[in-house]
């Protein structure tokens, strides 16, 4: 209706002025397919169209966490496992698959060093690079604390279990393909938007070069369109027994632990930080 489509683009122009964002695109999913989309840009005569590549950060866990899902299905893995039992380099061997999908292994929320977003992965070549000297920071499976690090060795995971090819091959070859996602990839190509930084105190735009993030590309690296991800949300909605058993999908969306609530510290090795129960 017209006075949906007003206020969807009004949301659009409200939420790209709030965000500060240079661009930005919306969609509206329903029955399995886009029925709206809309798009804002800062930079005039340059409005973004649907197959314009943006970089979807976090969006990519979902992914991942679909890949680790496969494994399970087919045998491969029990998410009760620690995942030292596939991974022999990991600096936290103790940490269950299930923790690592749930964000429950207690696992520092990003690595050490520099922000990885905006630094190469060859600063952080091996598993253990990942983490300090500290990579467990509260007790596992109690509450939800997020974790991009844990996330990267869910990638790692997926890679030893199919016999060491890319976890972003294994991603175009058993989900993307199928699924008609052709335009998500590992690194952009083009159309895509430009990165861009916008000053805390000032409206300006800096030029942000996208990385390869290496061994943290699992945890926020892919790029994709607003064409593929309303493909996305239709699978994770109605699921597609090519790509993801009925059962895995529901168990998926299945809350697994409750947000972590700082209380008071509680006397023992790790730093709880405190719990409520």
């Amino acid at each position: 209706m017209p006075q949906t489509r007003r206020a969807l683009l009004r949301r659009l122009a409200g939420g790209q002025a709030e965000g500060r964002a240079p661009s930005m695109m919306g969609a509206v999913v329903r029955g399995g397919r886009a029925v709206w989309t809309g798009a804002r840009s800062s930079v005039d005569g340059e409005v973004p169209h649907a197959d314009v590549q943006y970089r979807i950060g976090s969006l990519t866990k979902t992914f991942v966490a679909v890949l680790v899902m496969r494994l399970r299905d087919e045998g491969l893995l029990r998410l009760a496992d620690p995942v030292g039992k596939h991974l022999e380099d990991t600096p936290v061997p103790d940490a269950t698959v299930a923790q690592l999908l749930a964000h429950s292994a207690g696992l520092a929320a990003e690595t050490a060093g520099p922000w990885w977003e905006r630094t190469p992965g060859t600063l952080r070549p091996e598993p253990a690079d990942l983490f300090g000297e500290r990579p467990q920071r509260l007790p596992a499976g109690r509450g939800h604390h997020y974790s991009n690090p844990g996330y990267a060795l869910l990638g790692a995971l997926v890679e030893r279990l199919r016999g060491g090819a890319p976890w972003s091959e294994v991603l175009r070859r058993e989900v993307l393909d199928p699924l008609g996602m052709g335009r998500t990839t590992l690194q952009p190509e083009m159309p895509h938007a430009g990165g861009w930084a916008v000053h805390p105190w000032a409206d300006v735009m800096l030029p942000e070069p996208a990385q390869d993030t290496g061994l943290m590309a699992p945890a926020g690296q892919l790029w994709s369109t607003l064409e593929d991800l309303c493909r996305w949300a239709a699978f994770l909605l109605r699921g597609d027994e090519r790509v993801l058993s009925a059962s895995s999908l529901i168990d998926m969306r299945r809350p697994a632990v409750p947000p972590y609530e700082p209380t008071a510290p509680v006397p023992g090795g790790v730093d709880s930080g405190g719990w409520r129960p």
